[in-house]
């Protein structure tokens, strides 16, 4: 039964007064109350669930359908119930919601309406309802691994006999993973709230009622979320050529772990952690801002390496550390072209935070590579295709294509010119200013043939001194390191390479120089994009000029 909301405020006490502690309180715990007013009458339900319902049942509005529907994303959610809350819009008015509204993208609607308002948190648990419900249809089990729909087990110790067991375990384990990365969103956006909204307000209380909201999304929130998931990590564990050069720069080297305190930046299932502790290490920190650091504790007990690795939540560049230095940071921090996902900023402020002189960094040094690349199949099966699809034209659909980079495996045979080096990265030295680049280039072209693209990859160097690697250094083994490359002339790896697709392909013959200007830097909407310029030209001959951006 509802009742009638009466004597509420719009606007609550704590929204206003930054020494109020209510975000740092808020909990969702089952025993606690979580009375929850409907978005469009003075009603409040018992809980939020039971809001959503009432919502269906009483307005006709289904907040399930209308997110799937316009596809919202987390923050879009938060956005729509602060954005009806605030302009007390009628369920036929938010139904008429088509996504290109201006207040999906406002972060004034950022901000909560209602103290602690429980739609803020409830909504994603619709989707697991749904997947209860689906759960209840099956066929019941009668078996010891049956589980209470009111709570996910601990699927660790759960074993699955039939298919139909598998099937719901596997449900199980969906859900799990979703309400992790649920509960990690929810963090950040409390925290952001705070540092958007509230925090400015106390640094400038004799203008409280003028502060004018000004706070952003860090886009790395997205980043971070995305690493929540199996699937990523099972892919990268999977990428033999990665993992084992971690592994074996490790156990190489015990020597220089033994008894060594180590940090690993961007830990996730916490392998490389577990690899340093096998090796001796003293003790080892864990750090990762995604949800998955749940999963890497869980892991690291399994193993029983609890006693030395010890996990930590959050960004490098706001946890502390319960030491003053570290003597290695280990971080598999590469990205598409290596510099995708700006990872290696934080890994750089983890270093001129705590690595102590002498210490070590693992990996050492890496080499952003480029060559020309002949390659027609490239061509047509990216951009030539939309000069007929099903016999029409589609010329538009080839702007994007010509200004994105492709990430894909290139053919070893496809590479026509010698391999140049366009930026070296000695990771023990090297500033996050340098990691934008502007770098002059010359290849020279070894066989006939037609130029359609120039691919880039990076090779990466672990060594126990952090030693500059010579620039003819390739994949010969010295004794102490370990070589990585991503280059089509190697073994696969998940990074691939990155192709840049030119608008009009040149016929080169063998001697030929191409001369240039290669520009990269972070993206200007998103940082942890890429943004490239390929000025090239043949033989001095006249210069043209492409832009590129590398996104996920």
């Amino acid at each position: 039964m509802s009742r009638s909301f009466e004597n509420s405020s719009q606007y609550e006490r704590s929204e206003v007064d930054p020494e109020d502690q209510a975000w740092d309180d808020w909990s969702n715990d089952e025993d606690e109350v979580t009375d929850t007013q409907c978005l469009f009458c003075q009603d409040i339900l018992a809980d939020p669930l039971k809001a959503f319902q009432h919502m269906k049942e009483a307005h006709q509005f289904d907040f399930q359908s209308l997110k799937h529907s316009l596809q919202l994303d987390f923050y879009q959610c938060i956005r729509l119930i602060n954005y009806v809350r605030s302009q007390k819009l009628a369920a036929e008015n938010v139904l008429k919601l088509n996504g290109e509204e201006k207040f999906w993208e406002d972060e004034v609607y950022l901000k909560p309406v209602l103290e602690d308002d429980p739609l803020l948190f409830a909504f994603e648990e619709l989707e697991f309802v749904e997947n209860e419900n689906q759960q209840q249809q099956e066929p019941t089990i009668t078996s010891s691994n049956t589980t209470s729909n009111s709570a996910l087990p601990d699927l660790i110790n759960l074993k699955a006999t039939t298919e139909l067991e598998k099937h719901l375990l596997s449900l199980l384990e969906a859900s799990q993973e979703s309400k992790i990365n649920l509960e990690g969103q929810f963090e950040e956006y409390k925290q952001m709230v705070k540092k958007t909204f509230y925090e400015p307000l106390a640094n400038d209380s004799s203008n409280k009622n003028d502060q004018v909201n000004k706070g952003f999304i860090d886009e790395g929130n997205y980043y971070f979320n995305g690493y929540a998931h199996n699937d990523i990590h099972e892919q990268m564990l999977k990428d033999t050529a990665r993992t084992e050069a971690y592994r074996d720069f490790i156990y190489e080297n015990k020597d220089i772990f033994k008894n060594k305190i180590v940090l690993d930046v961007g830990c996730g299932t916490g392998i490389l952690s577990m690899f340093a502790a096998k090796a001796g290490a003293k003790q080892v920190f864990s750090v990762d801002n995604s949800a998955i650091i749940e999963k890497a504790k869980r892991n690291i007990k399994e193993n029983e390496l609890d006693h030395i690795i010890t996990c930590i939540r959050g960004k490098v560049e706001e946890i502390e550390l319960p030491v003053p230095q570290v003597d290695i940071i280990v971080s598999e921090w590469m990205g598409y072209f290596l510099l995708f996902e700006a990872m290696l900023d934080s890994v750089l402020v983890a270093r001129d935070r705590w690595l102590a002189p002498k210490g070590i960094m693992a990996p050492s040094q890496t080499r952003i590579l480029m060559a020309a690349l002949d390659d027609e199949d490239l061509k047509d099966d990216r951009v030539n295709f939309w000069n007929d699809v099903y016999g029409f034209k589609m010329s538009a659909m080839k702007e994007p294509t010509l200004n994105e980079a492709v990430i894909d495996f290139l053919k070893p045979e496809s590479v026509i010119s010698d391999i140049i080096t366009l930026k070296d990265l000695p990771l023990q030295t090297v500033t996050a200013k340098q990691l934008d680049f502007v770098c002059k280039y010359e290849m020279k072209i070894n066989k006939d043939g037609t130029l359609y693209a120039f691919g880039g990859w990076f090779d990466t160097w672990f060594t126990r001194d952090g030693h500059d690697i010579p620039a003819d250094r390739g994949a010969e083994k010295v004794k102490g390191e370990i070589y990585l490359t991503t280059s089509p002339l190697g073994k696969d790896t998940h990074w691939k390479q990155t192709a840049f697709i030119l608008e009009e392909p040149i016929q080169v013959k063998a001697g030929d120089k191409i001369r240039g200007v290669f520009t990269c830097h972070k993206g200007v909407d998103n940082p942890r994009e890429l943004e490239c310029e390929v000025e090239y030209s043949v033989n001095n001959g006249g210069s043209k000029i492409q832009n590129f951006y590398i996104k996920s």
